[in-house]
């Protein structure tokens, strides 16, 4: 894992802690995605992100405002992070 993802998990317990519900209100303004939670937005983004998949401009925004993903269409260390508490406890291994 890498040490800024690493170093970001050792400090957050939830993806709450990551970001937070006060900065999602803020990053997200009047986007409108149907009945989806808004994290369950952000987790998909994120993820397609990470796939090398195509998402559109609101949620590529919302993204980038909080932090989960780089101008350049990279995920950032606490993006994975994100991705990682949300996804991760879902996981078997």
């Amino acid at each position: 894992m890498r040490k800024k993802t690493l170093a970001i998990l050792l400090t957050a317990g939830t993806e709450q802690d990551l970001v937070s519900d006060a900065a999602l209100d803020s990053a997200w303004n009047q986007a409108n995605f149907g009945n989806r939670g808004r994290r369950e937005i952000i987790r998909l983004g994120t993820m397609k992100c990470l796939s090398g998949w195509h998402q559109g401009h609101t949620s590529r925004a919302i993204c980038t405002e909080l932090g989960l993903i780089s101008e350049k269409y990279k995920v950032t260390a606490k993006g994975r992070a994100y991705l990682w508490l949300a996804l991760g406890k879902r996981c078997a291994f």
